[in-house]
């Protein structure tokens, strides 16, 4: 990388302390530095790339004869904070959907409803809408009913829930954008077998906790102000389209509901990982549990964070048994039901006798190359290393 690429990488580097970390931001990536590399890019940022080097190797006592070699490694690692390509790890074949210039200019105008008296307004009308649903089991003075749907309907429906989704990651971003930090892109990915839309709010690391509480809020805020609005949508149309709101408004519930469980990287998880102050909540729960055995073995002291991680990852890894056990589960029925057909049928007679069965086991043979591609990767760069070293 070129000085000038290293100076304009220097300038567009986020750096702060935050809740006693040293975080960076930069290109939609965040990560944590040391302390070291926290006071070089604040001097390199101050003074420039020549001159402040010259700086630092002054004030941490560089001998003349090493100072190049310092410089030059130096660079090298401050070019290593610029990724081509953004990525979030956990999630898979991921797309963007909205970019993000857009929606950092939706941001600016959505920011509006993140305001005290708005958020009030609409978490009071929200709670009268679910007082409605709970209370007299309706939503707009009518029952929430099934019914006999065409293939359209369903389609127009599941429209509505994707627009439902799309407005919760603009929640995250007005969040963002509320706490004075600019969004980036939302996109579209797989997290383990879980179809999902993403936003990226990686600038959300350099505020400090409370404010995150905002980002992280921000998406279940929007889809209460979305329950309210399917609920006028209920009440002033019929027929079909009132289906339709009908479908959104139940799945707007489902999946904010689903997006407060803490045992995937969802909502609920950043919410608890803030509220304890661990932002590695995820790594820390999966060796927590022998930690615990190897200290009540020794008969250590075990704190109470130790043992409320380990039970966490207790509960988080019969949460993903549950869930593998339904894909296989679901996934075997799919599969010997469809096989049974071809041994006595032939594919067009699948296809035309039974397309939901079809289509079901297509579906369950992506989730399982999405759920099962990293551990392959995994197997094959080990296996490949290995016949390496041979």
């Amino acid at each position: 990388m070129s000085t000038l690429d290293i100076s304009n990488l220097i300038a567009q580097v986020q750096v702060k302390v935050v809740d006693g970390a040293y975080q960076a931001a930069f290109n939609g990536r965040h990560f944590r530095i040391q302390p070291r590399m926290y006071e070089a890019l604040g001097v390199l940022q101050q003074d420039g790339v020549d001159a402040g080097s010259e700086r630092l190797m002054e004030r941490w006592g560089i001998a003349p004869e090493s100072r190049p070699s310092f410089k030059a490694e130096l660079l090298d690692q401050v070019a290593r904070l610029a990724p081509e390509r953004a990525s979030t790890s956990y999630i898979q074949a991921s797309v963007t959907v909205l970019p993000a210039s857009l929606v950092q200019r939706l941001s600016v105008h959505l920011a509006l409803l993140v305001r005290r008296p708005v958020v009030w307004t609409v978490c009071l009308l929200a709670l009268l809408v679910l007082g409605d649903l709970f209370l007299f089991h309706q939503v707009g003075g009518t029952q929430l009913r099934s019914l006999d749907l065409s293939g359209r309907d369903l389609l127009m429906g599941y429209l509505c829930v994707l627009a439902v989704l799309l407005f919760h990651e603009l929640g995250h971003a007005a969040g963002m954008r509320h706490v004075g930090q600019p969004p980036h892109e939302i996109g579209f990915g797989f997290y383990l077998i879980f179809p999902v839309f993403f936003a990226n709010v990686s600038n959300a690391w350099l505020v400090d906790r409370h404010s995150r509480f905002v980002v992280n809020l921000g998406g279940i805020y929007f889809q209460l102000l979305a329950s309210v609005i399917l609920y006028i949508g209920i009440a002033l149309t019929e027929g079909h389209t009132q289906a339709w709101l009908s479908l959104a408004f139940k799945s707007n519930l489902a999946t904010a509901l689903f997006v407060l469980i803490p045992f995937i990287r969802n909502d609920g998880y950043w919410l608890l990982a803030d509220f304890l102050g661990l932002h590695d909540l995820y790594q820390r729960a999966g060796g927590m549990c022998w930690i615990v055995y190897r200290k009540l073995r020794e008969k250590a002291a075990i704190s109470g964070t130790e043992w409320f991680i380990a039970v966490y990852a207790v509960c988080n890894y019969s949460f993903l048994g549950f869930v593998c056990y339904g894909l296989l589960n679901s996934s075997y029925r799919n599969f010997s039901q469809t096989l049974e057909i071809l041994v006595h049928h032939s594919w067009e007679f699948l296809a035309l006798e039974h397309p939901r069965l079809l289509v079901s086991s297509a579906i369950s043979l992506v989730v399982l190359f999405i759920f099962t591609r990293p551990f392959l990767l995994r197997a094959y760069t080990h296996v490949k290393s290995r016949f390496q070293t041979t």
